[in-house]
């Protein structure tokens, strides 16, 4: 049976609001973003392969169905973070998505989304509107540093046959930055976890399910994402330089450091089992380790 890769984007948008005190906005950003997009990886990957979902549900949105699972998948909920309004959009084999939304019913011809000030035409005279933390995403990323990100734009890779059979999916993620240049795709990296992986430069690289008996080096301006990856090792994971790693879910065994950060370095941790201290200096920050 002839396989081929291909490509498919998902752009998602929603709506969240935490029960109790937000802390830093920024982080509170970044980790609603890891857990919905890693809930939207599971979910559509699982329903992809059982053939619950074909190529031809994305195409058309029509997965309205399976928001519920993706927002429980996501663990928000639990964590205090109300989440709604979630609303994906799909391009497949090259073609970009249009802007979300609601896939009940066929849109009218004469739809005017305007996503700068977040609001979309679902027709018969009403509109979505969409902010962030009560500003439209155009103010919003005005006063946000240039990493900061309205909604989000991930890619993924759907591996499958020419039957549709689906046999894998992995992930790439977009970020739109406040100069508003073209989104940048983090390429997805192979590594057998035996020898060091290094990210350097302006290297914007993701890892996903790897089990690793060596750590990860980050330096420059590298922008390192790691999902569902197991590290054994001294150190596994060293950062330097303006360098930022993010590591969503896996976990880490290490008996030096779990983390060393040096420099302006970021490594942000969510949800990941971590055995082993983190030890930073400069300006170096890390969360999500002891």
């Amino acid at each position: 049976m002839q396989q081929r890769q291909v490509s498919v984007v998902v752009m998602a948008t929603c709506d969240y609001a935490p029960s109790g005190p937000m802390g830093d906005p920024a982080q509170l950003d970044q980790h609603v973003q890891q857990q919905v997009l890693r809930a939207i990886r599971d979910v559509i990957g699982r329903k992809m392969a059982n053939r619950e979902l074909t190529f031809r549900h994305l195409g058309t949105g029509d997965v309205a169905a399976v928001t519920p699972e993706i927002l429980a998948v996501s663990g928000l909920e639990q964590n205090g973070i109300r989440v709604s309004s979630l609303a994906m959009s799909f391009g497949i084999d090259g073609h970009p998505p249009q802007p979300p939304r609601p896939a009940q019913g066929a849109p009218p011809a004469a739809q005017q989304h305007n996503l700068a000030q977040g609001t979309f035409d679902m027709g018969g005279g009403h509109q979505l509107r969409v902010k962030i933390n009560g500003k439209t995403p155009e103010n919003y990323l005005k006063d946000k540093a240039s990493g900061m990100v309205f909604g989000w734009i991930l890619g993924a890779i759907i591996v499958g046959a020419m039957v549709l059979t689906v046999v894998g999916f992995g992930i790439y993620i977009f970020v739109v930055a406040k100069s508003g240049n073209a989104p940048k795709a983090a390429a997805a990296a192979k590594w057998d976890g035996k020898s060091e992986f290094e990210c350097a430069g302006n290297d914007a690289v993701v890892l996903t399910g790897v089990t690793a008996k060596a750590g990860v080096k980050a330096s420059g301006n590298c922008q390192l994402t790691m999902s569902s990856v197991s590290i054994t090792a001294p150190v596994a994971i060293e950062a330097g330089g303006n360098a930022k790693v993010t590591m969503t879910g896996g976990s880490i065994s290490s008996s030096t450091n779990s983390v060393v950060a040096s420099a302006n370095a970021k490594v942000d941790l969510v949800g990941t089992k971590v055995t082993g201290k983190a030890k930073t200096s400069g300006g170096a920050k890390v969360t999500g380790a002891p």
